[in-house]
């Protein structure tokens, strides 16, 4: 091959090279369903921290908050990750909601800050579910999506893990 015909292939390949093993198109794809949860988190997690009266639960509602920009900045790495593999970040929210809706996560508001908990709880799971099975997916075949997805699995597990604490706590003190 010549050194043209390389250099257009580097520039139109970026990082795939021929070790890249997956399939970029079907991880462009998926990483877009799951940039589309994410921003349904964030929406839903905003939403409870308004709702949240500080009063309450100051800390509840400052944890929503918290939450809420995690799962924003989950939303900014997908959307890098997609780029970078010669993708698109979804951008209508039409689309958002429909790949959001395939994957089972839907916002909701519930009336009481339990409820809201909950909710946050529920996304969280999914969440947890789709990335594990991506991950199991891809395994050595994209060894820098498959580090990205295992970092923000993490960070979802532990918002679930304080969300069920949260829930236990209230269960036992309304006993």
């Amino acid at each position: 091959m010549d050194t043209k015909a390389t250099h257009d292939v580097a520039v139109e390949q970026g990082p795939i090279t021929k070790e890249y093993k997956a399939n970029s198109l079907q991880i462009i794809k998926e990483l877009n369903r799951l940039r589309s949860t994410e921003i349904t988190s964030y929406l839903q997690y905003k939403q409870h921290s308004y709702m949240a009266v500080s009063l309450l639960a100051p800390g509840l509602k400052k944890e929503f908050a918290v939450h809420a920009e995690q799962e924003l900045q989950h939303a900014d790495m997908l959307a890098a990750r997609i780029q970078q593999l010669g993708g698109v970040p979804l951008y209508e929210l039409e689309d958002i909601a429909a790949k959001a809706a395939q994957a089972g996560v839907h916002p909701e508001q519930g009336p009481q800050l339990t409820d809201m908990v909950m909710e946050n709880l529920l996304i969280e799971r999914k969440q947890i579910e789709a990335y594990t099975a991506l991950l199991r997916e891809i395994g050595d075949k994209d060894l820098v999506t498959w580090q990205l997805l295992l970092s923000i699995l993490a960070q979802t597990e532990q918002h679930a893990s304080e969300l069920a604490d949260y829930l236990k706590r209230t269960a036992h003190t309304r006993k």
